[in-house]
This record gives C-alpha cells, sequence and structure tokens, in this order.
C-alpha cells in the first residue's frame, strides 16, 4: 500500500497546522511575538497562599464499669477541628496559626476553643525572631518527656497523651551549621488543664476543683542544642512557674491548685547506632515552694526497630526507666520517680498504613500499679482514618477519691483529614 496523500488546498492551510507549528513560525520570524504562545499565568488561590492543612475527629469514649463516684458521665461522645496554616508575608517575614476547637457533646467542660499557634517571624540567614502564640518541642522519650517543660498540656485531650497548649512567646534562635541557640521570653502563665470533676478520669473524684489562674509573669529559658553525625544533645535552663500545680483538699473539701515557681538546668542526648537509638535526658529543679525539694529527675531509653518482620513491615522496641535522685515528691499526675516504660510498635507499611502500638508503664515504688495502653490504627480511605484504643490504669494517679478499679476505658475516633 502506497500512503495516502494529504489532499490540502491553500484556502485550508491554516486549518490543518497545529497551534504549536504557528507558535515555531512565529518564535523564528518574530522572536518578541512568542511570548503570545505562552501560557497565561495564573495567579494562587487564596487557599495556596495559606498552604491549609489540617483534620476534623468524631471521638467517643465509653467506660465499662460506672459510674464510680456519684455524677460521673459514663461516656463521652465529641468532634474535634485542627487545622494549621504558614505563609509568607513578603521578604523575611512569615506567619503561622493553629486552631483548636473542641465540643463535648455530654461533659461540657471537656469542650475548648484555643489559638496553639498564632505568631509572626522575621528571619534573616542565620538568626531568627518569633512572636506569639507558639508549640515547642524538647526531647526525644516515647512515652513521656519530662523536660519538655515550656508548654502546658491539655488533660482533658488524653489522659496519656496530653495536647500541648500554645503559649505566648518571644523567641530568638541564633542559628549555626550544626547547632542553635534559643532564648525564650515567656510573659505569661497557662496552667495544664485537667478533667472536670465528672469527668472518668476526674482529678477530684467528685468534688469542687479550683484551678489555677492564668497571670501575666516573666518567666524565661535558654537552650542550645547540637545535631551532630548520629549524636545530638541539648543544654537548657529554665526559670517559669511549673504548668502541673500541686493539688490538695482545703477544709471544706474543695480541691485547691498552688501554683509554685521552679529553676531547671537540663541536659539531652540521643546516639543512633544502626537501628538502635539510645536516649538520655534529665534535669535538676529547684523549686521555690517548701512542700517540695531539690532533685535530679532523670530517663534513660532505647528503641530497636526490626525491619522486614512481615513484608515490608517494621516492628520497634521501646523501653525507658524514670529515675529521681533525691526526695524530689514528684507533682502529683507525674508518679515516675521509679517506673519503667515499655512498648512495641508494629508498623504495617501497606497501603492503608495499619499500625499496632502497645505499652505500658510500671511504678516500682507501689507494686502493681500501672497504665497501659493498647492502640490500631488504619486508613479507610486517602482521607479518611480510624483509631480504636484501650486505656487501663490502676493506682497509678494519687488523687485523692479517684478509685481505680482496673476496667479501662475504650476510645473510637475517626478522623478526615484535609
Amino acid at each position: 500500500m502506497h500512503p495516502k496523500k494529504l489532499n490540502i488546498k491553500p484556502r485550508r492551510l491554516l486549518r490543518a497546522v497545529k497551534p504549536w507549528t504557528l507558535c515555531l513560525i512565529a518564535h523564528l520570524a518574530l522572536p518578541h511575538a512568542a511570548a503570545l504562545c505562552a501560557e497565561p499565568e495564573t495567579e494562587p488561590s487564596l487557599l495556596d497562599k495559606l498552604d491549609i492543612s489540617g483534620s476534623f475527629d468524631y471521638e467517643t469514649y465509653q467506660y465499662p464499669k460506672t459510674p464510680l463516684f456519684p455524677g460521673q458521665v459514663e461516656q463521652n461522645h465529641a468532634v474535634r477541628l485542627k487545622f494549621r496554616t504558614e505563609t509568607s508575608l513578603g521578604g523575611n517575614w512569615r506567619a503561622g496559626l493553629q486552631p483548636f476547637f473542641r465540643h463535648d457533646f455530654v461533659d461540657d467542660r471537656q469542650s475548648t476553643i484555643r489559638l496553639d499557634e498564632g505568631w509572626v517571624e522575621y528571619a534573616r540567614e542565620n538568626w531568627d525572631l518569633r512572636v506569639g502564640n507558639q508549640v515547642f518541642a524538647w526531647g526525644q522519650m516515647e512515652s513521656v518527656n519530662l523536660i519538655d517543660g515550656l508548654n502546658p498540656r491539655d488533660y482533658r485531650d488524653d489522659i496519656v497523651e496530653p495536647a500541648k497548649i500554645g503559649i505566648p512567646t518571644v523567641r530568638f534562635r541564633w542559628k549555626f551549621d550544626d547547632s542553635d541557640l534559643s532564648f525564650y521570653a515567656l510573659p505569661y502563665y497557662m496552667p495544664s488543664m485537667f478533667p472536670g470533676r465528672y469527668n472518668f478520669y476526674s482529678i477530684s473524684g467528685g468534688p469542687p476543683i479550683d484551678n489555677a489562674d492564668e497571670k501575666f509573669e516573666a518567666q524565661g529559658a535558654v537552650r542550645f542544642f547540637h545535631a551532630g553525625d548520629g549524636y545530638d544533645f541539648a543544654v537548657s535552663y529554665m526559670n517559669l512557674i511549673e504548668h502541673t500545680p500541686l493539688y490538695d483538699f482545703n477544709d471544706v473539701g474543695v480541691l485547691v491548685a498552688t501554683p509554685y515557681r521552679a529553676e531547671r538546668f537540663g541536659i539531652e542526648m540521643t546516639k543512633v547506632v544502626d537501628s538502635l537509638l539510645l536516649k538520655a535526658q534529665g534535669f535538676y529543679r529547684i523549686p521555690q515552694i517548701e512542700l517540695l525539694k531539690e532533685a535530679f529527675t532523670y530517663t534513660v531509653g532505647a528503641e530497636y526497630t526490626f525491619p522486614g518482620i512481615i513484608g515490608l513491615s517494621d516492628l520497634t522496641v521501646f523501653t525507658e526507666y524514670f529515675g529521681t535522685i533525691g526526695s524530689g515528691g514528684q507533682v502529683r499526675f507525674q508518679l515516675l520517680e521509679d517506673s519503667l516504660f515499655t512498648g512495641i510498635r508494629w508498623t504495617a507499611n501497606d497501603q492503608v498504613r495499619q499500625e499496632l502500638e502497645v505499652g505500658a508503664i510500671n511504678n516500682f515504688n507501689n507494686v502493681g500499679t500501672y497504665l497501659m495502653r493498647a492502640s490500631y490504627t488504619r486508613n479507610l480511605t486517602d482521607t479518611v482514618q480510624m483509631n480504636i484504643a484501650y486505656t487501663d490504669t490502676f493506682g497509678f494517679f494519687v488523687f485523692p477519691n479517684l478509685d481505680e478499679d482496673g476496667d479501662g476505658a475504650f476510645l473510637a475516633r475517626l478522623r478526615y483529614s484535609f
């Protein structure tokens, strides 16, 4: 067969020539006309500029054996909304925003609206200055980072892994090649938030609670961090009001919070050896209150990852020991003077991102005292995630009137991410 001949009439030449051919001709004949063929520039949308990401959750807590005291809620149902955006303001200026909203349909004492991040930053090559509500992260422990004391916690969100509450801060950071030196000025005190009087994890067991008040108070901290070749360390100093106050009942049966100021001299170290991660941290605390004495509180730990145990899945094993040198009289809700954390995490690395975690903290001061959690997570779709968890404690929280019977609490959560 012979190729089919094209029958193009002169008056139809432009119809037969492809648009890109016309552009090539224009570029060769009239170089300045090439811009006529370029794709028109589109202005980025507001959402593209803001780069918003976040999640919307529905969660329910079920308590098998309630009430333990009169008025205690038997279940909780709540929705949560959290999103974050960070954008350039032009030049060396940036801004960040992260609000958080939670509404509990059963116990309104668990509901909250706050701004965890709301800051403006001016950055140069070797330093930056950030002002506003901020959240910080110190330490590398898997269970509890006792050295991470700049932010108060929201134990209403989770009694075991509480969310951090953003706090007004002025942070100046001086950056070097492998390290940085940060200065923090915190002009406002905010206490950690605990579950209400009728919650399953009520810190009073039903009686009224007189929480600490927020107030303007001069506080400060400084931290030097160095990242080496498989070895990181940091040293820090804090002078601030501890976010977890001392609690005790007064003469009329009200649980009263007593805030106190303390100084902390801290150190953090991590070392990576192949699949083994070694961790250590501690701080010497000088409390300015007669009820507590000076003490050095420390944590040492290790985690090891076994890759490819079943297909692509990994298994990570954790262990961490909490100790105290000296009689520190640990603040309530941190019964970790002589405790051991052990845990495992199985990560499937599959399309639905399955993950199973089991961990427990055993206290050796009181034999039989423990805190345990088992959690399973997987994706239902690309944007919807399911999480179920069971938490059990026995004799772990030392608040009066808190009768932990060991029956635990179940959590089911659906999360939509955007």
